[in-house]
C-alpha cells in the first residue's frame, strides 16, 4: 500500500469488498467523494453500476474538458537500461541491439512527427545513467521546444535539481509509474539496478512538482497485483501529491501490463470491464484531473473511453528508438501495441464522435514562464 496511507491493506480490502449496492448508489449521488467513496466505486458491488457510473463520469468529463481530446506521440530516444525489471523488454539481461538516438536522430524523428500533425511529445528512455544524462536530455529538450508546444518525459527518476534543469530547458511534464505499490512485490520484480529503490521512485512526483513541472503523470501497471488495492494506493498517492504540489496538474494513466514471450506471464490479468470501472471511478473522484488512455488498448475501447473519461491519448505511436524515421529494424519495443491507427485515423475517429482533436498545448500561454 501507499506508505503514507493511514490504513493497512487489510482495512482497505475490507472496505472495498464489504461495500453494498446501497453505498454505491449513495456515492453516485454525492457531489464530492471522500476516500471511502472512492473505495466504494472500486468495489465489486460497483461493477453492477457501470451505466450510472458512465453517466456521472461523462458529466465530469464535459464540465472540465469540454469536447476536446488532446493527442500526442511518444518519442523513444533510448532502449538501453541498467535495470532488471522482470516484466520489461528493456531488461538489462535481454539480448538485443540497443540504441541511443543522437540529437540529429531525434530531430529527424521530430520532423517526421511534426509532418503528421503532432505538436506534443513524450520523451521515453530506459534507465541508462551513462547515456541518458541530464545534459543529453537538456540538449534534446532545448532543440525540441522550438518545434513543439509541449514536451514531457518518461525517464529515470532524478533529484529536484535535475527536474528543475529540465523544466528550464523546456520540459513541462513528468510521467512516472510506481509499477506496483506492494513493496515486497516491487522488490521481487526489481532484483537489481537503481530502480530497486522503492521510496526514491515514490517521491519522484513530489520532487518534480517542487521543481516546477506543470503536469505530473501517475499510475501503476495493471496486472502485477490486485488492481483494486493498487488503485486505492494510487488515489491516496495522488491526494498526497495534490496537497504538496498544488500548482501542478495530475494526469492519470492505467496501462495494462503485457506478457513477454517465454519470460514473463501476467500474474493477475485485468480485463477490459475492470479497466473501464477503474477509469470511471477516477473520473468521478477526480473530475478536474486529466486522464490518458494507452495504445496498449484497442481502438474500439479507446474510442469509447474518450467519451466518458479520458481527454488525452497517443496517436500513431512507435515504441522503438528511431521508429518514426530512423532505420531501427533490430530494435525492440517496450510493449505490444493494440491500436496501430495513424495520426490521421485517430483524428478522424475523434471527430466522428463529435469531439474536437487538439494537438497544441495552450496552458503555457496563460502562465508567466
Amino acid at each position: 500500500m501507499f506508505p503514507f496511507l493511514k490504513a493497512d491493506e487489510g482495512q482497505i480490502k475490507n472496505a472495498i469488498n464489504n461495500t453494498t449496492p446501497q453505498q454505491v448508489e449513495s456515492v453516485l449521488k454525492s457531489e464530492r467523494l471522500d476516500f471511502n467513496g472512492i473505495l466504494s466505486l472500486l468495489s465489486p458491488a460497483a461493477a453492477e453500476f457501470i451505466e450510472p457510473m458512465r453517466r456521472r463520469a461523462t458529466i465530469n468529463r464535459l464540465r472540465n474538458f469540454g469536447r476536446t481530446v488532446s493527442f500526442y506521440a511518444p518519442l523513444y530516444i533510448s532502449n538501453k537500461c541498467v535495470n532488471s525489471c522482470k516484466y520489461c523488454d528493456f531488461n538489462i539481461n535481454h539480448k538485443f541491439d540497443r540504441k541511443d538516438l543522437t540529437l540529429d536522430d531525434v530531430m529527424q524523428e521530430a520532423e517526421a512527427l511534426k509532418a503528421q500533425g503532432i505538436d506534443s511529445l513524450l520523451l521515453v528512455a530506459g534507465e541508462d545513467p551513462k547515456g541518458v544524462t541530464i545534459e543529453y536530455l537538456e540538449e534534446i529538450a532545448a532543440a525540441l521546444k522550438t518545434l513543439f508546444s509541449y514536451i514531457s518525459i518518461e525517464v529515470a527518476p532524478m533529484d529536484e535539481a535535475g527536474y528543475k534543469r529540465l523544466f528550464e530547458a523546456g520540459v513541462d511534464g513528468v510521467t512516472l509509474y510506481q509499477e506496483t505499490y506492494n513493496q515486497p512485490l516491487y522488490d521481487d520484480l526489481h532484483p537489481a539496478g537503481p530502480k530497486r529503490d522503492y521510496m526514491y521512485r515514490l517521491r519522484s512526483h513530489l520532487r518534480a512538482g517542487k521543481a516546477g513541472m506543470r503536469n505530473l503523470g501517475m499510475g501503476f501497471l495493471l496486472g502485477l497485483y490486485d488492481w483494486r488495492t493498487e488503485a486505492a494506493s494510487l488515489a491516496a498517492h495522488s491526494i498526497y501529491i495534490r496537497k504538496h504540489c498544488w500548482r501542478s496538474k495530475i494526469q492519470y494513466s492505467f496501462p495494462r501490463i503485457t506478457p513477454i514471450k517465454d519470460q514473463f506471464d501476467v500474474p493477475i490479468p485485468v480485463n477490459e470491464q475492470e479497466l473501464e470501472q477503474l477509469m470511471l471511478a477516477f473520473r468521478i473522484a477526480f473530475p478536474e484531473s486529466d486522464m490518458t488512455v494507452s495504445t496498449r488498448e484497442t481502438a474500439d475501447f479507446r474510442n469509447r473511453i474518450i467519451q466518458t473519461c479520458a481527454a488525452n491519448m497517443s496517436a500513431g505511436s512507435k515504441v522503438t528508438p528511431g521508429g518514426y524515421a530512423v532505420e531501427a529494424d533490430k530494435d525492440v519495443g517496450q510493449f505490444s501495441l493494440n491500436d496501430t491507427r495513424t495520426v490521421e485515423e485517430v483524428k478522424n475517429d475523434i471527430q466522428s464522435l463529435n469531439l474536437e482533436a487538439v494537438s497544441k498545448y495552450w496552458d503555457r500561454c496563460f502562465t508567466s514562464n
